[in-house]
């Protein structure tokens, strides 16, 4: 493109955003955006990524009053952190390369750009690589790796979805809402169930693709995380975070090896999710941690971060076999009910071990601190089911 890619929303301009409408068929061949209005969006929400909504005035043709646009963030801690997770390029990707693939309720991509430097496999092999590493030599490396906050240009353009309900992570939902919900992640994980799951790409990888890595993290984090989460974790949830020094590593390879792998989004919470009218699922967006591995840890995710803390075990039981219920009725064979259950408990736990990183990331507003506070005390009641 003539126009070079904008890295921050300040650098968005009419004339770009009219060279790539035009390139991606997004307006009409004689369309020029004369000018734009921007309203940030998503403070406290979009922990590595800045999000605005452009309502757009045209001069001459046709095209959408107004689009979403969303780039790296300008907090640099948060910044690295997104770059060492691949998340900027594994969206851009999602959108113009897995998704269209997928029958799955999605915004429609306006345009997807990433100006690739070229070392991004090469990174990903040094990674693997350095899984062969001592421990603490790991951890030096995710240091090193971690305060790299030099991101390629990239954005996304979306479509707006304001006429839709978004989801409230911190208000969290019902069992009902969470019914429909499942019954779609359902479908998404049915269609790339074991031997359907497309194949492994630099930017689509196994979720344990390097354990040694996710753990080293770990124990970089550890007395931070275990002061945060002390804080907001019942005597039995801070006992499971202790045990993470013995069974960590162990644990994310384990739920990995046994159990079918599919299309994970990652980062599957309300937040995340746009409601109609009539209450179905209308897209699911934020695509940033795609990635290969067993559908429970989506699921356990969901209703971890959703449902109220005095949901009974029994509900939460009945929301699991709805959920296997369409995995079964979409062609999946083989995963009975009683694997479900244990792959949900061991999701937790794996879960749990993932989100000793959380700590480190600036949360925003109060909404994103509300956020963190709800997400624990959610999480520490369903840890309760699992047995020390």
């Amino acid at each position: 493109m003539a126009t070079s890619t904008p890295s921050r929303l300040d650098d968005i301009t009419s004339d770009w955003l009219t060279e790539v409408l035009r390139a991606e068929r997004a307006i009409s061949a004689d369309a020029r955006v004369e000018a734009f209005e921007r309203t940030d969006l998503g403070d406290g929400e979009g922990f590595v990524g800045d999000i605005a909504r452009l309502r757009l005035a045209y001069s001459a043709g046709t095209g959408p009053a107004t689009v979403i646009a969303k780039v790296p963030t300008a907090v640099a801690l948060n910044r690295a952190t997104g770059k060492s997770l691949g998340v900027y390029e594994r969206e851009v990707r999602a959108y113009d390369t897995l998704l269209p693939a997928v029958d799955v309720p999605r915004p429609r991509a306006h345009a997807a750009i990433y100006d690739a430097t070229g070392d991004e496999e090469a990174f990903l092999d040094q990674m693997i690589k350095a899984e062969r590493l001592p421990i603490f030599l790991l951890r030096v490396v995710l240091r090193k790796v971690q305060t790299d906050a030099d991101v390629p240009p990239c954005i996304l353009l979306l479509e707006d979805l304001a006429e839709a309900e978004m989801g409230n992570q911190v208000a969290g939902c019902d069992p009902a809402r969470a019914a429909i919900v499942l019954g779609v992640l359902a479908r998404l994980h049915a269609a790339g169930w074991g031997d359907a799951c497309p194949p492994l790409r630099h930017w689509f990888t196994n979720g344990d693709i390097v354990p040694r890595l996710f753990h080293a993290q770990y124990k970089n984090n550890r007395r931070s995380f275990e002061r945060f989460a002390a804080a907001r974790l019942s005597e039995h949830g801070m006992a499971h975070v202790k045990a993470i020094r013995k069974t960590g590593l162990a644990r994310i390879t384990r739920l990995h090896a046994e159990a079918p792998r599919t299309i994970l989004h990652g980062d599957f919470r309300l937040d995340n999710l746009f409601f109609a009218a009539d209450g179905s699922l209308a897209a699911i967006i934020d695509w940033q941690t795609v990635n290969r591995g067993p559908g429970v840890l989506d699921v356990a995710y969901f209703i971890a971060g959703s449902l109220p803390p005095e949901t009974p075990e029994a509900v939460i039981d009945e929301l699991l076999r709805g959920y296997h219920d369409t995995l079964v009725t979409a062609g999946v064979e083989d995963y009975p009910f009683e694997r479900l259950l244990a792959d949900y408990e061991e999701g937790l736990l794996l879960l749990l071990h993932r989100m000793s990183g959380l700590d480190q990331l600036e949360f925003g507003d109060d909404r994103g601190v509300a956020l963190m506070d709800s997400w624990f005390q959610r999480f520490d009641a369903r840890l309760q089911r699992v047995p020390l």
